[in-house]
């Protein structure tokens, strides 16, 4: 059964995190000829480099790591945001809603683009996959994904003392560290794609790029897609925003021992809702300053060099 729906699969959008690849998820997955997986992120082709069992405590209290349950349900599966499958039929699952009549199969795993071993495994799957890439200014990346981590409870502190604790992680790797210089180090992480796709099967975008409407006819028109308008629900706009808890320092606890993500499965939805609107704000999410965007370049090329 496997086989059979895996060779159904021709199109992966492989990052950088936080460069637009939900609003890519979302505003493609409109297309009734297009089939994304349900679940965003499954991590499949960077297996080989992501061990859940030696994950931070932290990234195992707040990510669902066992897919058992979901797995089982009745199709169609809903949408869940990342997980991180090893097994060949769980993965082949997230697809077996896929049709001959999708023109497009895929899924978006922000991950592949910093893997090592991502590249040569697509590869020998699906070596006819369409790949798509969204970056973004480096340092704008790097203070984007600070935020993000700051609003779960991972971080704290400014932009710059944040960085600077993650290059002292004795072991970097994803869910164990941020990886925030190391995930804006594109030139290195593209060199390893272009080595085994050719030039055609790759499109580089900017994350500027998908606010304009002409991205969406040519990215349609280079998958083969029946052009249609994806940009009508305004909605899409605004995914992954940014926010901070209203108290910080509860926050990280919260997160640290996995009680936010306990109580957030014990409210009605309706009420989770609400009460998430009210505890994260973007009334105080502040803005890089120059100091900050300097301090980060200078980081950023000692990494590099």
């Amino acid at each position: 059964m496997s086989q059979g729906t895996l060779n159904r699969v021709n199109f992966f959008v492989i990052g950088a995190a936080k460069c637009g690849t939900t609003t890519l998820h979302t505003r493609l997955n409109r297309h009734p000829d297009v089939f994304l997986s349900p679940l965003k992120e499954p991590n499949y082709h960077s297996r080989a480099d992501l061990d859940p069992s030696r994950f931070s405590k932290a990234f195992k209290a707040n990510t669902r790591l066992d897919h058992a349950e979901y797995l089982a349900l009745s199709d169609p599966l809903p949408e869940r945001q990342v997980g991180f499958l090893r097994d060949t039929e769980e993965y082949a699952r997230l697809f077996s809603e896929a049709t001959d009549a999708h023109r497009v199969v895929g899924e978006c795993s922000t991950s592949y683009l910093w893997s090592p071993s991502a590249p040569e495994s697509l590869r020998r799957d699906h070596p006819d996959a369409r790949i798509v890439v969204s970056l973004r200014d480096p340092v704008e990346r790097i203070f984007s994904h600070y935020l993000m981590a700051r609003k779960y409870g991972f971080v704290k502190g400014s932009v710059v003392d944040a960085v600077k604790e993650d290059m002292k992680h004795p072991d970097p790797s994803w869910g164990r560290s941020e990886l925030f210089l190391e995930l804006s180090r594109y030139e290195a992480q593209l060199a390893r794609w272009k080595a085994v796709f050719p030039p055609e099967q790759i499109k580089v975008l900017q994350s500027a790029d998908l606010r304009l409407e002409e991205t969406w006819w040519m990215l349609q028109e280079w998958l083969g897609l029946t052009p249609m308008d994806l940009l009508a629900d305004e909605g899409a706009q605004n995914a992954n925003t940014a926010g901070l808890s209203r108290f910080e320092s509860l926050n990280r606890i919260l997160t640290q021992t996995g009680l936010k993500r306990t109580l957030g499965a014990a409210l009605p939805s309706g009420l989770k809702q609400w009460l998430f609107g009210w505890y994260y704000s973007d009334d105080a999410v502040p803005r890089m300053t120059a100091e900050e965007r300097e301090a980060l370049t200078a980081l950023l090329a000692q990494a590099q060099s």
